[in-house]
């Protein structure tokens, strides 16, 4: 059981009483202090809307939060939708280098960079879209905003049971490790490298699995009644 003693004073002024909230950070705290940042020094959001409903004949991409793979942070679907068709949260205007972060039950890791086929699309509001500043590497800011270090401190700013959410603000004073670019780009590469290998082995197994499953069924078929 989690215990911790807060002064009174404290929780008034801080508005909350979930102990999550109160309690220090501890992944982010394994780094060099030097080397965190908050986020609103590395990257800004993006408050671009357009309305998809005023052009009714128009076909646009959508992205909400089911198109992304928590486990990559990959974008992996996406719905073609008319403009009447669109959903009232399709409104905030994506370009291709962006990075969307899911604001409602953040921990999951439902973030993503949007590729060139997306550009000038939309995604859904329960979205932050931030794009990076000069000298930050897109994959590693990915990479490390799904991290655990950052998950932890999306969960302390989070409300609500059901549904935990975080707003914009609680993004952009979230802290994360910035090592110089050129150690950047060193890990972002290696992030890389890792999925492709991580692709080209899904890839393997899904073939063995299709050849295997061939040979079963030619097997069952040869069964002598």
């Amino acid at each position: 059981m989690k215990t911790l003693i807060v002064k009174y004073e404290q929780l008034i002024k801080e508005e909350r009483w979930d102990i999550d909230y109160h309690l220090p950070p501890i992944e982010i705290a394994k780094f060099p202090k030097e080397l965190l940042t908050e986020i609103h020094k590395c990257a800004d959001i993006i408050p671009d809307k357009r309305n998809p409903t005023l052009k009714p004949e128009n076909s646009f991409l959508y992205v909400d939060i089911s198109s992304i793979d928590v486990i990559t942070g990959m974008i992996v679907n996406t719905q073609e939708l008319m403009g009447e068709e669109a959903p009232s949260r399709a409104r905030k205007v994506i370009k291709q280098g962006d990075i969307i972060i899911s604001t409602c039950r953040p921990t999951r890791g439902a973030i993503a960079i949007i590729p060139e086929e997306l550009d000038n699309q939309i995604c859904s509001t329960g979205f932050c879209v931030i794009r990076a500043k000069k000298n930050v590497n897109i994959q590693y800011l990915h990479f490390i905003l799904r991290s655990e270090s950052t998950k932890e401190q999306f969960r302390k700013w989070s409300t609500g049971s059901s549904y935990p959410a975080i707003l914009d603000e609680d993004i952009l004073k979230t802290k994360i490790p910035l090592p110089l670019k050129d150690s950047q780009d060193f890990i972002a590469d290696e992030v890389c490298i890792n999925i492709k290998k991580r692709n080209e082995r899904i890839f393997e197994a899904n073939s063995d699995w299709a050849e295997n499953t061939r040979k079963i069924m030619q097997q069952i078929m040869s069964v002598s009644v």
